[in-house]
């Protein structure tokens, strides 16, 4: 099938009334005409006037701008000479005006409005109601020179004026008076922009001038930078409900305590997830009698856990009933089949959904009325949280807790999860750490059905956090930008990786149209610039084998997979090196001729020793000095390598559901989790004779750490382990918490090796390296915290299938166990680092260059060109932006 009909197929066919209705020749060739030709044509006779001029003077400041450049913005003198003279206008040519944008009106106080005309930019502010009664769309963004009771006094209704439908302000630098809400003229809004605006909401909403009473058919909000709190944020949410559709509460104050406000309120109770996709996608269920999506986990299918499924490109088939009564109502929102497009909420798209464009007449008010765009969709489906302190555990939460219709997510950046006694030392408490890792499961179409746009950190796919001071300005340990990129690059990915094996891939959501990927560091050693390199290879895949199940005309009906993709770039931060003290290489020679001796004897560290010799455990906790402490804590440092897991076959460790609760965990009591031979009266505790190769694992599990005083002699050849299991509860109910693979049998020392204890060694050696790091974790008691079912990200890494993990301990893994953390040389830094942004252009030349060479070829063979490889060219929109310091 063509793209052609595939298009003409998507899209909503035409009402009765569009389809039978006679055309008239003026109306044929009107969109051809050049606009500055309309005024004329309008003098020829009433046929040309009644076809022309509402295309004129539907939105006649656009009109006045066809031609203009776009950076040019229209002079305040031109705009007065326009409000003066039209108070000499017909009111029948007036009521053609249904738009008003004035984002195209300079910005500023006019001296010919002073002294000329004597009258400012808020007096004919005040004239707009009265001069165009029939406005729908109101645009005024960025007008710092309004005056708020002159806005007030705007939205005041006049003689035969019937309320706008949408009104854009903001950024007008004005505080909102209370009389604002209450006004009749505005309470047919269906869309408002009142971002960047001074004053709280707070006052509003509890005096209920502003919430669904007298705003009954509003439906896009978008209140971000108004400094807006947890509290106020959840009051908007419970007076609003299910009412509005797109809801934008980007650059506020918001934390994760307003989360559970959105859920119970802003989304609807029904969920659109189901069992049907179990092949193609797995499915989600609930633990036990919990009632919350925290407690739930995926259960996967033969294909579902590696994205591989034949069928997985195809589009939803129609949902049959058996009788016309069985059939959902249109205003309840269902899972979409793939191939439906995206409701858009920007302000252009909907000015012309309500106004209509510029070529063409303003469409009737009732058919206005009937769009979708002003219906309920039964809860949000655009969500906007860009620019908040949210946490990555928090955004989860929210995902797995909406029904699944959510349609727009944007998230630039989140808090990474971390423990206080997690933190390592190097990390100052000034510091912050963003990113999100191992959540790359919850925009799968499982749990996310109908998510077709997402702005997110780029962590969800390099898997790399960020590290950034919190006050513009500071930076902890003296620490530039480019040090800490080298930093995390060098130190937190590979445990990153080690910890969460699996990034998002395009073959995760087919559905999913947009990817937009936040904060990207513009420099790297070479990590970063790999992982976004095989992003776009992996979506020139998807769109060969897209191709190849759409090369017949009466093939399936396929989704059309990833076709925009935008990497959005932090500053460049390199100048802050170039421009920063250069006393440098010198001094670091010197330091490190100085300290040649000590380099032999141990690895040398930028920061004081004492900083990364004790991750677990506090001084007092380690009682004799012959303890290889390093050893101990530091369980392996080397990152997994891609596919290392329990099996390797499908990355998940299957569980024996017919095991008694007694063979998967062993009970929690002092007499069972210590598994050591008592040799005496010694207090020493070895650790393999300090070989980390051997398994470092110790015997006591965080329950008995500190009440158990008296250590243990280990022989070299035994090896540690914690309890396999302990206990956790919610909401009153018991659950096992998984702590490890069973304890090893006590050693039977004899001359021969036992077949137990080859048993056991083998076990040792199929651990995986975040299943040790992980169980070192739990030795500390406060990391014990936050059980959670684990998500395919933790059975790839190696937790069994269907157990709970504390989540706390397994996100200590990324900041703890690694001590040779050192301060980069600025030779490092200024040779070792390459800019990301020319290494994506190069490869974008590389690709196109190779994807034109094959396309020629085909063409002289008569056949079509193959996407993908190896050409790996995408032909999808990719953008790049690089942000400004």
């Amino acid at each position: 099938m063509d793209n052609i009909t595939r298009i003409a197929a998507a899209a909503n066919p035409p009402s009765y009334q569009e389809a039978t209705r006679h055309l008239d020749w003026v109306e044929l060739i009107a969109p051809y005409v050049p606009i500055r030709e309309y005024a004329r044509l309008c003098l020829v006779n009433r046929r040309f006037y009644r076809h022309l001029a509402p295309r004129l003077w539907n939105d006649p400041l656009a009109t006045a701008s066809t031609g203009r450049p776009a950076s040019r913005d229209i002079d305040l003198e031109w705009f007065y000479r326009f409000m003066e003279h039209m108070q000499h206008v017909r009111q029948t040519t007036r009521h053609l005006v249904t738009c008003l944008d004035l984002r195209a009106v300079e910005v500023g106080t006019s001296e010919l409005s002073l002294y000329s005309l004597s009258r400012s930019f808020s007096a004919y502010l005040r004239m707009v109601r009265v001069t165009f009664p029939q406005l729908r769309c109101i645009l005024l963004n960025r007008h710092w020179d309004v005056e708020a009771d002159d806005l007030a006094v705007a939205t005041t209704p006049g003689s035969n004026a019937e309320g706008p439908l949408m009104l854009s302000i903001p950024q007008c630098q004005v505080k909102v008076p209370t009389v604002f809400f209450s006004s009749p003229y505005l309470c047919q809004l269906v869309y408002l922009d009142m971002s960047g605006m001074a004053g709280s909401l707070r006052k509003s909403l509890e005096q209920r001038t502003f919430g669904p009473e007298r705003y009954p058919d509003l439906r896009i909000l978008k209140v971000g930078a108004r400094e807006m709190g947890d509290s106020t944020a959840a009051l908007l949410a419970r007076r609003f409900k299910q009412q509005l559709w797109s809801l934008d509460l980007s650059k506020n104050e918001l934390t994760d305590a307003v989360l559970d406000d959105l859920h119970i309120c802003a989304f609807a109770a029904g969920s659109l997830r189901t069992a049907r996709h179990f092949d193609v996608e797995g499915r989600f269920e609930i633990i036990g009698n919990q009632r919350t999506p925290l407690f739930g986990l995926i259960r996967e299918s033969q294909w579902s856990a590696t994205f591989n499924h034949p069928d997985r490109y195809l589009v939803d088939a129609p949902d049959y009933t058996r009788s016309v009564a069985d059939t959902a109502p249109e205003h309840v929102r269902t899972r979409s089949n793939g191939q439906e497009q995206i409701q858009h909420d920007s302000e252009d798209e909907i000015r012309k959904l309500l106004s209509g464009s510029i070529r063409g007449p303003p469409p009737d008010r009732e058919y206005v009325r009937a769009l979708d765009v002003c219906q309920s969709h039964n809860g949000l489906t655009h969500l906007y949280l860009n620019g908040n302190s949210l946490t990555a555990s928090g955004l989860v939460r929210l995902i797995m807790s909406s029904p699944g219709q959510l349609q727009r997510l944007e998230c630039d950046s989140v808090v990474y999860d971390m423990h206080e006694a997690a933190k390592p030392e190097w990390l100052s408490s000034n510091m912050v750490v963003s990113g999100l890792l191992g959540a790359a499961h919850v925009f799968r179409p499982v749990l996310s059905s109908n998510l077709q746009v997402l702005r997110i950190h780029h962590s969800l796919v390099t898997q790399l956090l960020s590290l950034k001071p919190r006050e513009e300005g500071g930076n902890g340990w003296g620490l530039s930008s480019m040090e800490n990129l080298w930093l995390a690059e060098m130190f937190l990915l590979p445990r990153a990786e080690m910890a969460y094996p699996q990034a998002f891939v395009p073959d995760m959501n087919p559905r999913l149209r947009v990817l937009i990927l936040s904060h990207i560091p513009r420099w790297s050693t070479g990590p970063l610039i790999d992982k976004l390199i095989n992003l776009l290879k992996l979506a020139s895949m998807q769109e060969r084998a897209i191709q190849d199940l759409s090369q017949s005309r009466r093939g399936p009906f396929t989704v059309s997979g990833l076709r925009h993709i935008r990497l959005e770039f932090d500053y460049d931060c390199r100048e802050e090196l170039l421009m920063g003290d250069s006393q440098g290489d010198d001094e670091e020679e010197k330091e490190t001729a100085n300290s040649s001796e000590e380099l032999a004897a141990k690895n040398f560290s930028f920061f004081d020793e004492s900083r990364f010799m004790d991750f677990s455990f506090d001084s007092s906790e380690v009682s004799s000095p012959n303890i290889n402490t390093a050893t101990a804590i530091n369980t392996d440092t080397t990152p997994l390598a891609s596919g290392a897991g329990p099996a390797a076959d499908d990355h998940r460790a299957v569980l024996d559901n017919n095991r008694s609760q007694n063979e998967r965990h062993a009970p929690s009591s002092s007499s069972t989790l210590l598994h050591l031979p008592r040799t005496g009266d010694t207090s020493e505790l070895t650790l393999n004779g300090g070989n980390e190769d051997e398994s470092a694992r110790l015997t006591t599990g965080p329950q008995q750490q500190q009440e158990q005083q008296q250590q243990t002699v280990l022989p070299n050849d035994a090896t540690l382990s914690v309890a396999d299991s302990s206990t956790a509860s919610w909401n009153g109910t018991e659950y096992t918490v998984w702590a490890g693979p069973p304890p090893s049998p006590p050693p039977i020392y004899s001359t021969e090796d036992t077949p137990q204890q080859h048993e056991h060694q083998r076990q040792q050696q199929k651990l995986s390296p975040a299943v040790k790091a992980y169980m070192h974790n739990i030795l500390d008691e406060r990391l014990c915290t936050d059980a959670r079912p684990a998500s395919p990200c933790h059975v790839l890494a190696g937790v069994p299938e269907g157990e709970f993990v504390w989540s706390a301990a397994w996100q200590a893994i990324v900041t703890r166990g690694d001590n040779s953390v050192r301060k980069p040389k600025k030779r490092e830094l200024l040779n070792g680092m390459r800019d990301v942004v020319e290494e994506i252009k190069a490869f974008r030349r590389g690709t196109r260059a190779r994807y034109e060479e094959a396309l020629k070829r085909a063409r002289q063979n008569g056949e079509e060109v193959k996407l993908g490889e190896p050409h790996f060219y995408y032909r999808g929109l990719l953008q790049v932006v690089t942000a400004l310091r």
